[in-house]
């Protein structure tokens, strides 16, 4: 729906980067703990997995009752300081690192899916809801998939550590875009709100 369309787009950075994160944790995160620690613990790579998919699951209960752009601010934020301590972890080879980033990762990852889907819904009339989460969906699942496929296959030309600091590097690009363009529309809000 026209009504939706900024807003769908306002919220894909992060959208983007959140599903992103989750494709590239469920596909590739057991050979990264792997490669980077030397770890053949089939239960450390699952782990991160469940790490980040249950404080993600934690951050929407938690949340459930903030407004969406609160949420997607908070969470684009500590979806970028995750990455980036994740990135950091692969550099030192520290799993506990591994662990406490993919909390902080898991917390982004849940807070900014729910505030994204938040933000779009409610613009919608009830009979154009189905084709506005059709679209957003598939947008999520690309993102999903896509960037995954894509890291797998230049983890084979470049190697699976430097893909992941490509890879992290693009997901903080997207939080903190989103983020700046979140803090850019709160701004305009506050000015016409003002006359100012």
């Amino acid at each position: 729906p026209e009504q939706a369309r900024r807003a769908l787009w306002l919220a894909m950075p992060l959208n983007v980067a959140v599903w992103a994160l989750g494709g590239f944790f469920s596909s590739l995160a057991p050979s990264l703990v792997r490669a980077a620690t030397g770890s053949t613990s089939h239960l450390i790579g699952g782990g991160l997995v469940a790490v980040v998919t249950l404080s993600g699951a934690v951050m929407i209960y938690s949340l459930r009752d903030r407004p969406a752009d609160k949420v997607m601010r908070l969470s684009a934020v500590l979806l970028a300081v995750g990455v980036a301590l994740l990135l950091v972890a692969v550099q030192s080879a520290s799993l506990p690192l591994f662990f406490a980033a993919s909390v902080i990762a898991g917390f982004g990852f849940g807070g900014g899916f729910m505030g994204s889907v938040r933000s779009i819904v409610g613009l919608a009339l009830p009979h154009e809801r189905a084709g506005l989460m059709s679209a957003f969906y598939v947008l999520s699942y690309l993102a999903f998939c896509l960037p995954a496929l894509l890291a797998g296959n230049l983890s084979h030309v470049y190697g699976l550590i430097v893909t992941t600091d490509g890879y992290g590097a693009v997901l903080i690009v997207l939080a903190l875009g989103a983020l700046v363009g979140l803090l850019m529309q709160d701004s305009a809000r506050a000015r016409a709100t003002t006359g100012g």
